[in-house]
């Protein structure tokens, strides 16, 4: 396990400042949480504090610790999540290893550590990898609140889902269902006990996911940041809406959706049971995904096969549960999909493909589980050679090999062998052919920089409407709009000596729209800009008159237009407004080739 954990070390550290300031969105926010500690509590984008990012602060106060203790840099803002995600291969294999033996332990702790987008996120700043380490923990938590019968660890579950909720909103309770359900089913004591702690243990989870939030709502709008991602300036809107089923069901008339462009988009085009195969989401986690949903039947239909005691149904129960509840929510929610989402299925998977593989130890003398585990083998091989061959860059000798040696591990899986060591080398050879694929692509995520909105796996994909594809055009300034959205404008030098040198009697150095944009020039000058409509310049945040009150008293230095992504929104937007006005009563000034208006100098 020793080297399990120093390779997980190695591929999450391993040239990590090649991503620099990762999701500039987030790191300014970071950078904000340093300089006042109102803006820390709010999860604002600028200390300024006009609005806040569109998800709750947990993941920034950690990034924020470490670059208190390590400095404001991009390996101050990225290593803590590099260290979650090593802390969660280790979970891996404690939650495993509690109710078997240790070789399905350590099969489960390589599946979770070799995954692409685990690797992926583990090298970046969003939320995602701290939401997916207090899952896990939850799940041990209720490991011993079975066997021990002690009521603190059923409290430990309810923090550790209250602080998944406030990391990511709804997402987080996607392991909710099985850990309730695995201690009513299994909890040693009585009914109305098992009852009564599950009420203790849920007024936990909404007391710890639900209080910051609460209190944000009753601070009156007028002394707080603007609530980025809704419409009503409200923190349950934001939960239930944005990040609730506005992520689920999905709609043509979202603002962000709008903007991509007819043939990326994914509504009433990739949703069902094999979406997570195709070109957009193959690379992140496709590649064990049949072998885990075969594992999850195995399971099933050998129940009985499992020990009785100890705990082991528990766990079996809690993986197949956790793990096919969110391989569903994947597959059917609607446009508001990202690519990186697919990591909240990643320990769940390597979790039921443990079990799978604990079953296979103990009762690989049963020819039917030898055949299960043989199509499992076989069916990750020929994912490997598919997601290998949809791709460009890679060889194709290494896909053919791989399969090839996928399908000599699986028929050297079904033949019990007549000696030990030839039993052990068909395990290798498995096991091998398993990883193979997934380990090269995340050792290439170490080489590739990751910026902007939505880090991807691996190489270019050779269809021609992917996402990989999408941002690859976007990278190249086509459509020049979505650059602006998912990576932000790069700021000139002359902008940037100019926004450095701006009155210091100006709380906001500049005003703009799209928030990658603003947070790059913060990240830069380190002064607070105003990233006006929040993310996606959708919010009407501030208001016409509120942006107005800010100029006349000296509060906003500069306005630099937008004039490409201004054209995505609609002509009434809060954003569209405030641009009008400011063309119509000040002088537009070309600065390194980028327009600029001063706005302590209106039009006579």
């Amino acid at each position: 396990m020793l080297l399990i954990l120093v390779l997980n070390g190695i591929l999450n550290f391993w040239n990590l400042g090649i991503n620099g300031w990762a999701n500039y969105f987030y790191s300014s926010a970071v950078q904000s949480g340093t300089q006042d500690l109102g803006s820390a509590f709010f999860g604002s984008s600028d200390w300024g504090n006009s609005i806040t990012v569109d998800k709750p602060p947990l993941s920034l106060w950690v990034m924020e610790i470490s670059t208190k203790m390590f400095g404001f840099t991009p390996i101050g803002i990225l290593a803590p999540q590099a260290i979650m995600g090593v802390i969660s291969t280790l979970l891996i294999y404690v939650i495993i290893r509690k109710n078997f033996s240790a070789i399905p332990a350590l099969f489960a702790a390589a599946v979770f550590f070799t995954t692409p987008i685990v690797v992926l996120m583990s090298r970046y700043n969003n939320p995602d990898p701290l939401m997916l380490l207090l899952m896990l923990v939850s799940v041990h938590a209720v490991q011993h609140a079975i066997e021990s019968n002690r009521l603190r660890y059923l409290i430990l579950t309810g923090v550790a889902v209250g602080l998944a909720f406030m990391t990511k909103q709804l997402q987080g309770l996607l392991v909710l269902p099985s850990v309730s359900a695995a201690y009513l089913f299994w909890g040693n004591a009585a009914w109305s006990t098992r009852l009564k702690n599950s009420a203790i243990s849920g007024a936990v989870m909404v007391f710890t996911g639900g209080f910051w939030m609460t209190v944000v709502d009753l601070i009156p709008a007028g002394v707080r940041p603007y609530v980025g991602g809704s419409q009503s300036n409200s923190m349950l809107e934001l939960t239930l809406a944005y990040n609730g089923l506005d992520r689920i069901v999905g709609t043509d008339a979202n603002p962000v959706a709008n903007l991509i462009p007819e043939q990326f988009r994914q509504v009433d085009s990739d949703a069902g049971l094999t979406r997570l195969l195709n070109a957009n989401y193959g690379q992140e986690i496709g590649w064990m995904l049949p072998a885990a949903i075969i594992g999850a039947l195995l399971t099933a239909f050998g129940w009985k096969l499992l020990p009785r005691k100890g705990g082991a149904r528990t766990l079996a129960f809690m993986a197949i549960t956790w793990f096919l509840g969110t391989y569903l929510v994947l597959s059917f929610m609607g446009n508001q999909i990202h690519t990186y989402y697919t990591e909240a299925l990643s320990a769940p998977l390597a979790l039921t493909l443990g079990v799978a593989s604990a079953i296979y130890v103990q009762h690989h003398q049963l020819f039917v589980v030898r055949a299960v585990a043989a199509a499992g083998i076989l069916a990750t091989a020929m994912c490997t050679w598919l997601i290998l061959s949809s791709v460009v860059g890679w060889p194709e000798w290494l896909g053919n090999g791989i399969m090839l040696l996928g399908a000599l591990g699986a028929a050297l899986s079904v033949v019990r062998p007549p000696a030990r060591w030839l039993e052990v080398g068909a395990a290798s050879v498995a096991v091998v052919a398993m990883l193979a694929g997934p380990l090269l692509t995340s050792a290439l995520n170490t080489a590739l920089p990751q910026n902007g909105s939505n880090p991807v796996s691996g190489q270019l994909t050779k269809s021609p409407t992917s996402i990989n594809r999408f941002l690859d055009d976007m990278k190249h300034g086509n459509p020049a709009w979505a650059y602006d959205v998912a990576f932000g404008q790069k700021p000139n030098t002359a902008i940037l000596d100019r926004l450095t040198t701006a009155s210091r009697t100006c709380l906001w150095a500049a005003a703009t729209s799209a928030s990658q944009t603003a947070a790059r020039l913060q990240l830069e000058v380190a002064r607070p800009v105003m990233p006006l409509g929040g993310f996606a310049g959708s919010d009407p945040s501030p208001t016409l008159q509120a942006f107005k009150d800010k100029v006349a008293g000296g509060q906003i230095c500069y306005f630099l237009p937008q004039d490409e992504f201004l054209a995505t929104q609609p002509k009434a937007s809060t954003v569209a407004e405030i641009s009008d006005w400011v063309k119509t009563h000040f002088q537009l000034e070309m600065v390194g080739g980028q327009g600029i208006y001063d706005l302590s100098k209106p039009i006579a």
